[in-house]
């Protein structure tokens, strides 16, 4: 009788144990992984890279920014924006002022090296000449011109490759290549397209014109991080960005942008 009535009992107790195990084994595996739910990430990010991330008020500002802040919080993700100069923000990953980038062009070159997120934005480069001069219509236009682009953006490869008979000018960033255009150093500019727009609005007014085409294919901007490098956080990150694009609420973010 008394065999009887521990049965349950002992059966009782391994499913608890089991339970238990089963929790320990899973807290392990979240902590080992960094998928807590709690998990704070530092995103690094240009200062002056308006409409998609700058620093108004003393905080991160844009587009992309949105984005992400709605994405991260589906997921449970703290993200601590990390503003940095243009030229500075690749190498934050290396010394370890952050975990991951944005905003930056996917490319096949940069594939190489880092590891990206879902899709955030679409844009593309475009050209950008001292007014009152017209926009050239394309690359082989430029054959034999010079061309300036700053040396961390997406575009030297692609002019590289596309035009070698361009004289392509390597700028240290945006501010340069605008000046080196209005100076007459160089003939044109390749630049984002919505990033160039926006300076010459706030900074280059009558001076650059602005732009109706784009040079490039359209290219995707994501989150980068060093390849092999937070696998968890970029699953999570992109099942926040689908879950914000199913609502409609990455729409109302793009369209709140397109109004300012």
């Amino acid at each position: 009788m008394r065999n009887r009535t521990l049965r349950p009992r002992r059966a009782a107790l391994v499913a608890v144990i089991g339970r238990i195990t089963a929790t320990a084994l899973a807290f392990l595996w979240l902590s080992a992984s960094g998928a807590s739910a709690g998990e704070t990430v530092r995103i690094a990010h240009q200062t002056d890279f308006a409409p998609f991330v700058y620093v108004r008020n003393g905080k991160s500002a844009g587009l992309i920014v949105d984005i992400l802040d709605a994405a991260a919080g589906r997921e449970g993700i703290t993200i601590v924006f990390v503003p940095v100069p243009f030229a500075e923000l690749d190498s934050t990953l290396s010394d370890g002022r952050a975990d991951a980038i944005v905003p930056i062009a996917i490319t096949p070159e940069r594939r190489k090296i880092y590891d990206f997120s879902s899709t955030l934005v679409m844009t593309g480069g475009a050209f950008f000449v001292r007014a009152p001069n017209a926009t050239p219509p394309n690359l082989a236009s430029l054959s034999g011109k010079t061309l300036a682009t700053p040396k961390t953006g997406p575009f030297v490869n692609y002019i590289q490759k596309a035009a070698p008979h361009v004289k392509l000018i390597i700028t240290s960033d945006y501010p340069q290549s605008f000046e080196d255009v209005i100076n007459g150093t160089v003939d044109a500019a390749a630049l984002n397209l919505q990033v160039g727009s926006a300076m010459v609005a706030t900074s280059y007014a009558n001076k650059v014109t602005v732009p109706k085409t784009m040079f490039t294919p359209p290219l995707p901007y994501a989150v980068a991080v060093t390849k092999g490098r937070h696998p968890d956080f970029l699953t999570r990150l992109d099942a926040g960005i689908a879950a914000i694009d199913a609502d409609g609420t990455l729409k109302r973010i793009e369209d709140k942008w397109k109004a300012e």
